[in-house]
């Protein structure tokens, strides 16, 4: 009967603590993932918005802005090179200078 009690509680000790760990690992996981998640999408959504105000500049300034350089601009992956490219379509005297900087 001892050897049964002890085997029962070191069973509920050993459920307790998996049961701790599990829940511990699961909300720091959980924690990281959301953090990572965030700051990607943050990221992504900085990126379209400088796409976006690049070609409300030219399109300001220029008019229509060939599909070849919507789709140009879109294919851009790098934030601080777009921040770049907002002060060239601000101060850019044509299309093809913008263009050149590409």
């Amino acid at each position: 009967m001892v050897m049964t009690l002890q085997k029962g509680i070191i069973r509920e000790g050993y459920d307790l603590g998996f049961a701790e760990g599990y829940d511990l690992g699961f909300a720091e996981g959980f924690a990281e993932g959301f953090a990572k998640g965030f700051a990607k999408g943050f990221a992504k959504g900085k990126l379209k918005a400088r796409i976006n105000d690049t070609l409300d500049i030219l399109r300001n300034r220029f008019g229509n802005v060939p599909q070849y350089l919507v789709d140009a601009l879109h294919e851009r992956t790098d934030t601080i090179a777009m921040r770049s490219l907002i002060i060239t379509a601000a101060t850019c005297k044509t299309l093809d200078e913008f263009e050149s900087e590409l």
